[in-house]
């Protein structure tokens, strides 16, 4: 048998029908993910310090802020400086290792030399 609802949670659930109607004709929707500590803190700082009432509108701000750029920007600051220009993983070191040695078996004429430390 179905529980009854007090007029209160009565109330509840149709406020939260509304609220749920209304972020859908707005388009709006809740976005979720993980962020460390330190960054989490510096961003609360940041609220504060701005002025804002809620971290919502720091985001909202900031995405704002990151849409108006033009491209071009936007992948500029994107750029790593610090991250290298390319990567070498251990699978394409051990296969350019191997298709090298290849080489050098069908020339046996050719040294191999090993790289020289500085």
């Amino acid at each position: 048998m179905a529980e009854e609802k007090t007029g209160v949670a009565k109330h509840s659930a149709d406020y939260r029908a509304r609220q749920k109607a209304q972020a859908k004709k707005l388009g709006i929707e809740k976005v979720f993910f993980s962020m460390p500590e330190g960054i989490k803190a510096a961003m609360a700082a940041e609220i504060e310090r701005h002025g804002y009432e809620q971290v919502q509108e720091l985001w909202q701000d900031l995405a704002l802020s990151w849409i108006s750029q033009d491209p071009e920007e936007r992948t500029r600051r994107l750029e790593r400086p610090d991250a290298p220009a390319f990567y070498i993983s251990p699978k394409l070191a051990r296969h350019f290792e191997e298709a090298s040695m290849a080489e050098f078996r069908r020339d046996p004429d050719d040294d191999i030399c090993s790289p020289t430390s500085p």
